[in-house]
């Protein structure tokens, strides 16, 4: 088993579980360790207390280094925001569907 990632702070520690999702669709078996150790904050410093991403078979880790990479450096996709041709309503571009009277954006 070998250490493969964990976030810099509390608030990036979504990316361990999206990142996990990632690699067992790749069907690379991985675990994430520290996962409930939020709780100790305080005894604990807080860097002990994130959650980490582990490989389970050490064949695998570098197929999964390259994995994270890819993703961490693949640039974000944004959307400008778009205007609901039902109500009128300005919606912000990572939203598909108008959160007022529900209709969905035409895909350009």
């Amino acid at each position: 088993m070998k250490y493969l990632f964990a976030p810099n702070t509390m608030n990036e520690s979504r990316e361990v579980y999206l990142l996990k999702n990632l690699l067992e669709t790749e069907e690379i078996p991985c675990c994430i360790r520290n996962e409930h150790l939020s709780i100790a904050a305080g005894e604990l410093s807080p860097q002990e207390c994130l959650p980490a991403l582990w490989v389970l078979n050490d064949a695998d880790y570098s197929r999964a280094c390259e994995i994270v990479d890819a993703w961490r450096s693949s640039p974000v996709k944004t959307q400008p925001q778009w205007i609901c041709p039902d109500c009128g309503e300005t919606i912000e571009g990572q939203f598909s569907s108008c959160w007022k009277c529900g209709k969905q954006r035409k895909e350009a």
